[in-house]
């Protein structure tokens, strides 16, 4: 009977989980009536349009990516592959690109859930802490909700990748990397390894190259710290070299190709050199991780001091318990080095705090299964309201037809003429905000659509601006024309920031709605 309990318990925890990053969306898609169309993205639509913009490269026939919101790309490189092939598979099984993104979405969180669990049960001795951890994982995040009535909104309400249930909400390539992540760090690190074993650890290292190349940074982080402490405490290095030679070994290769692809391509080089993403401020990081990150230090106190590895009551393992100590801790070092990048370090680190505070709530509780239990409802309580916000924001925002979920059923069908009536190289005029979508839903560029894809965002964001609130002369609108070779102009309700003048040479070539198109007579 015990066990069958503990078999039902991660079903029901993962199912619960499931729901809750399907149903928002599953209402968005079906809100829209018949005069809106919901865009596809409820969390970070300037992310998932970029990804489904790749996608649509893919779909193309492409196996090479190019910035696509940007009026030059240049030439193609081997970058951002998995989005890529989500694109061809798309293509071949006939089926949307938004729907295929969001099918990988799913078997992404469901993937991540299963490692998840499967990650505490080789950490964890006792059934407990492994539930606690893993339901705190699956479901948990932080307490900036303490926030949201000043307008603030700290890291746990956008940092997808930190959190598995943010990961899973927002886009396929976060849980699939963060259940690779746990692959490659599950204990015990220094156990015989199969060959079938290497195998599978060095497809999983190459896959999280190609899916998120800093995942296999932190991985080997992990390893090489715990490698160092073995070598310094004499212990066995056997396993922790193989593990740390199949990470680095099959994952190396892309990483440097990335590395030395956005040096050497100019338009890249500038994007990457835009693409600048610093941590937040130390007050977010402790509250968008707290109450766990605050069981953590608990945690983090009780193992280390003299004895502490083997308690409480030996739920985990006496030197397993270090990852969760190195990933936090490298993480919360390193995410405040002076580096452009400095956020990507919070890859995952609501994992290992989960597991830690759940060995936190064990020495508070000490054998007090009542005081557990309170503890227990506390954590769970301050740590669900934050998801649970985001949540009904995604409800809100389709209930409301928010045009940052929403297009027009002009702005749709203004899409679909463009996508079939428009050479696949034709460069489209239009606002910051529609010039997101056009490349997402028709693969044409635009002057402007990203604040790291298009190259100069912040110049060609001012004057794709100024053109359309109408500080420009009708010459000076005649020379932006001309000079950037401009194909299409789309002018729909984003587009309505003031008045312009358009030369003569210009005319309507279809109207739906609220938008008209403009091309060159």
């Amino acid at each position: 009977m015990k066990q069958s309990r503990i078999s039902i318990f991660p079903l029901i925890i993962g199912a619960i989980a499931l729901l809750a990053v399907t149903a928002p969306y599953l209402f968005a898609a079906r809100a829209g009536g018949a005069d809106f169309v919901f865009s596809g993205f409820l969390l970070n639509p300037l992310d998932g349009n970029s990804y489904l913009a790749k996608m649509y490269q893919g779909r193309a026939g492409s196996w090479q990516f190019t910035l696509p919101f940007t009026v030059d790309p240049g030439e193609g490189d081997y970058l951002f592959l998995f989005y890529l092939a989500l694109g061809h598979l798309a293509r071949l099984l006939s089926l949307p690109n938004l729907l295929v993104f969001h099918l990988a979405r799913l078997l992404g969180a469901a993937f991540l859930l299963w490692t998840l669990w499967r990650y505490f049960g080789a950490l964890f001795a006792a059934s407990r802490p492994r539930k606690t951890a893993f339901a705190l994982a699956a479901l948990g995040s932080g307490m900036g909700w303490l926030l949201i009535a000043s307008g603030a909104l700290p890291s746990d309400f956008w940092v997808a990748e930190a959190y598995p249930f943010l990961s899973s909400f927002a886009n396929p390539h976060f849980p699939l990397s963060l259940g690779l992540m746990l692959w490659l760090l599950m204990p015990p690190l220094d156990a015989p390894l199969s060959f079938g074993r290497m195998l599978a650890l060095a497809a999983a290292s190459l896959a999280l190259s190609l899916l998120s190349p800093f995942g296999i940074v932190i991985v080997t982080l992990i390893l090489g710290a715990e490698l160092l402490i073995r070598l310094w405490a004499r212990t066995a290095l056997r396993g922790g070299i193989a593990r740390l030679l199949l990470t680095v070994l099959p994952g190396a290769p892309a990483l440097l190709y990335d590395l030395w692809v956005v040096r050497v391509h100019p338009a890249l080089a500038v994007w990457d050199a835009q693409n600048l993403t610093p941590s937040p401020p130390l007050w977010d990081t402790l509250l968008s991780f707290s109450p766990a990150l605050i069981l953590a230090a608990v945690a983090a106190w009780g193992l280390l001091r003299p004895g502490g590895g083997d308690s409480p009551q030996k739920t985990v393992s006496p030197r397993d318990w270090r990852l969760l100590l190195l990933w936090a801790g490298l993480s919360l070092v390193l995410m405040y080095l002076p580096l452009g990048l400095q956020r990507r370090f919070l890859m995952g680190l609501y994992i290992p705090l989960s597991g830690l505070a759940a060995l936190g709530l064990e020495f508070l509780a000490g054998e007090h299964p009542r005081r557990y239990r309170w503890l227990t409802v506390a954590t769970f309580t301050l740590s669900l309201l934050t998801n649970l916000l985001v949540i009904a924001a995604g409800f809100a925002a389709a209930s409301t037809h928010s045009p940052k979920v929403y297009l027009t059923r002009g702005e749709w069908d203004a899409l679909a003429w463009i996508e079939a009536h428009s050479a696949p190289d034709a460069l489209v005029l239009a606002a910051p905000e529609t010039g997101l979508l056009i490349p997402a839903h028709t693969g044409r560029r635009v002057l402007y659509g990203h604040p790291y894809e298009t190259v100069n965002a912040a110049a060609m964001e001012a004057a794709v601006t100024a053109f359309f609130d109408g500080s420009l002369t009708p010459a000076e609108v005649d020379d932006f024309l001309r000079q950037n070779a401009v194909d299409l102009i789309f002018y729909g309700p984003r587009e309505r920031l003031g008045e312009i003048a358009l030369p003569a040479n210009w005319q309507t070539v279809f109207r739906a709605g609220d938008v008209v198109l403009l091309g060159r007579r």
